[in-house]
């Protein structure tokens, strides 16, 4: 075999030296990916629960932020807004709407990708081109143990924030969770690609935010 290999023309032998590289350049981005994810979803789980028990208002979110800018300068994302941002990931995602969507989409064998493969509460990957399945115990969301539903991990945060802002049910969010992960899009393409346009179109061009309402000035 390896003497077959080496028979190859010099530019297939790069090729297969690239192939390598970019197979482990896409694992460590979907490693990175999961923890801004799991970021995200802890955040907004901590800061949610302060503001649904009114022990901490909306000014408080703001010295937060402030906080963390002045004690930890290194780390960047954490705004008022992006921390809300993450309030709204964590509080539809973890919804049981959201759950009842997922189960949906899965008994409705609606999801065939190349990306990944959802079965038993994991993200799994068979050779180059893996299948999501249906999963018969439903267990990828896990909404009694508040772990991060494992099909969040399809797409990126910064397509689930623009996502969560355009799309108004629960439903067109699971699409186009499924869509952005099969096309790849990253945040500058989301912003301008036709996936944003049919949104728009969805939600008659109105698109809006995360409605603060959970807090309280204090």
């Amino acid at each position: 075999m390896e003497q077959t290999k080496t028979n190859l023309p010099i530019e297939c032998q790069f090729d297969e030296v690239i192939g390598i590289i970019l197979q482990h350049k896409n694992r460590a981005a979907r490693m990175v990916n999961e923890e801004l994810l799991l970021t995200a979803w802890h955040v907004g789980k901590y800061v949610s629960f302060k503001l649904k028990n009114e022990v901490w208002g909306s000014k408080v979110v703001t010295q937060l932020s402030e906080y963390i800018r002045s004690k930890r300068p290194d780390i960047k994302g954490f705004s008022r807004s992006s921390i809300y941002n993450m309030v709204m990931f964590y509080d539809e995602y973890s919804s049981e709407s959201f759950a009842t969507t997922v189960l949906h989409f899965l008994n409705s064998g609606f999801i065939q990708s190349t990306i990944g493969q959802l079965e038993n509460s994991e993200l799994t990957s068979k050779g180059t081109t893996p299948v999501i399945v249906q999963s018969e115990s439903a267990q990828i969301v896990q909404m009694t143990s508040g772990q991060m539903p494992k099909i969040l991990e399809m797409t990126t945060l910064s397509n689930h924030q623009e996502i969560l802002s355009r799309c108004r049910n629960q439903e067109e969010r699971m699409f186009y969770i499924l869509y952005a992960n099969e096309f790849l899009f990253h945040k500058s393409d989301c912003n301008n690609s036709l996936m944003i346009s049919v949104i728009c179109f969805l939600t008659n061009n109105d698109c809006y935010g995360y409605e603060e309402t959970t807090s309280k000035d204090t």
